[in-house]
């Protein structure tokens, strides 16, 4: 039976109902009309990645095709319709993931925008190609992504749409790489120097996504946490070669990302921390049997043995998660994220 809203409005006047209660049963009825399905969300997120592949990673043909000036044009119209229709759609049709999914595309679009800007003033080599940008580290480059950060910034605030920090976080990520000649005042960087300004990138990615999962109910962290794991990895991954004892510290690394996982119940953590276990491993074995042929039963020894660390964990998951946490005190389980993921 469909209800008018004549007949609330009746019902309260005869002390049916209460106001409030019906102001909450019409958000109520609202909400539940505006819930997406998934395969909406597939469409969505799918055409969203699509266009902002386009004009992102895919713009090499039409770069040489178009040229500078035209460029500009084109990645100016996106921004400003882009914007438009996702400011209409996120807060006058109230639909949040098409809207902010629309918002994206001109912060995905400002890199182009300003790269193109600028070469068109002669700021860039004009033998440099946009498609450059995801490939080569330069420091020029830190401009671009800065302007991709300032513009996602105030419509994160502003909607506070997660999805967002997908493109901020991969704009720092770039950036943490692009930032290493200028720090170092050189074009000449060892992989070292490369390893510490990364690791430094990523532990403040991780940071802020730790501080961001206390504070808020929405996720916000999930994008900081990959990109700063990745940012993390990648530096790690260069200082275990010369140094036995630095080989050891990045096995307990990963050990604690495992640890960790299960404190703050982040899944993407126990991933990290498992490839980082795997590979120390894997590199541990060949320090062992480099040359011999028992080098693959080492390898598939310690395969068989992850196996079946990984049946024990999900066969013992609560347990295990139960027993780790309850023996820690309260000073620090204060410290842990509230919310389910």
């Amino acid at each position: 039976m469909n209800y008018t809203d004549d007949q609330l409005k009746k019902a309260v006047e005869n002390n049916i109902f209460a106001a409030e209660q019906v102001t909450k049963f019409r958000e109520y009825i609202q909400n539940s009309n505006t819930q997406i399905t998934k395969l909406q969300k597939v469409l969505y997120y799918g055409g969203a990645l699509l266009i902002i592949s386009a004009m992102t990673w895919l713009m090499k043909t039409s770069w040489d095709n178009f040229g500078a000036i035209s460029i500009t044009i084109i990645s100016a119209i996106y921004f400003i319709l882009f914007f438009l229709s996702g400011y209409f759609v996120f807060f006058n049709k109230k639909m949040e993931v098409a809207g902010g999914l629309l918002l994206a595309i001109p912060i995905a679009v400002t890199p182009l925008f300003v790269f193109s800007l600028l070469r068109l003033f002669d700021f860039w080599p004009q033998e440099w190609s946009y498609d450059d940008y995801y490939v080569w580290i330069k420091g020029k480059w830190i401009i671009l992504e800065i302007s991709a950060i300032l513009v996602a910034l105030p419509i994160l605030i502003k909607t506070k749409f997660p999805f967002y920090l997908f493109l901020i976080t991969g704009s720092l990520w770039f950036f943490s790489m692009d930032i290493v000649p200028i720090i170092f005042e050189t074009t000449k960087i060892t992989w070292t120097q490369r390893a510490i300004i990364s690791d430094f990138f990523g532990l403040f990615m991780i940071a802020i996504g730790y501080l961001a999962d206390i504070k808020f109910k929405k996720d916000y962290s999930f994008w900081l946490y990959l990109f700063g794991l990745i940012t993390l990895s990648s530096g790690l991954s260069v200082f275990y070669n010369d140094n036995v004892f630095k080989f050891i510290i990045l096995g307990m690394i990963n050990i604690l990302m495992i640890l960790f996982s299960i404190f703050i119940n982040r899944n993407v953590f126990l991933v990290f921390g498992t490839i980082g276990l795997t590979e120390f491993l894997g590199r541990l074995s060949w320090e062992f049997f480099e040359g011999s042929a028992f080098f693959p039963i080492a390898l598939t020894i310690i395969g068989i043995i992850l196996i079946a660390s990984g049946m024990f964990f999900q066969k013992n998951k609560k347990k295990i998660e139960e027993n780790i946490i309850n023996k820690l005190p309260a000073f620090i389980l204060n410290l842990r994220p509230k919310k389910d993921i």
